[in-house]
């Protein structure tokens, strides 16, 4: 798979998360196994859900998705995207190490993090006569 095919697939895949995220923080919560701990305030908690997977997702998603029209001349997007999911696997697995295994849905989150990152960064780093072969 090319660079560009790439990017669109992954930065369509991104924003998808984020608009589910910033339309329904309610059942992404419930997906997540969250939950509200003070009914003082739900729509602090549910902003908070809106903000952080919601609308960082949607604008991460949504830059991956422009490189991907013209991926090498936009790699510092592809590669700053990687560099995110990167380092929420790394803050994952840093988890790990502080609070113990997180479970199989923790475990699956990092897998899926890391197997983004590296294909995002992959194939920003291809070279050229790679970026957009069939």
């Amino acid at each position: 798979m090319n660079t560009r095919a790439v990017a669109m697939v992954l930065g369509i895949v991104i924003t998808t998360f984020g608009a589910l995220a910033l339309l329904y923080p309610r059942q992404v919560m419930d997906l997540l196994d969250f939950s509200i701990a003070s009914p003082a305030n739900p729509a602090t908690v549910l902003g908070e859900i809106r903000a952080t997977y919601g609308g960082l997702f949607l604008a991460m998603g949504l830059c991956t998705l422009f490189a991907g029209f013209r991926p090498a001349e936009r790699r510092p997007l592809l590669l700053f995207a990687g560099a995110l999911w990167l380092g929420a696997c790394t803050g994952r697995l840093f988890g790990v190490w502080v609070d113990g295994p997180p479970g199989a849905w923790g475990w699956s989150a990092a897998v899926l993090e890391l197997v983004i990152g590296a294909a995002l960064i992959g194939s920003a780093l291809l070279p050229a006569s790679e970026r957009t072969a069939p």
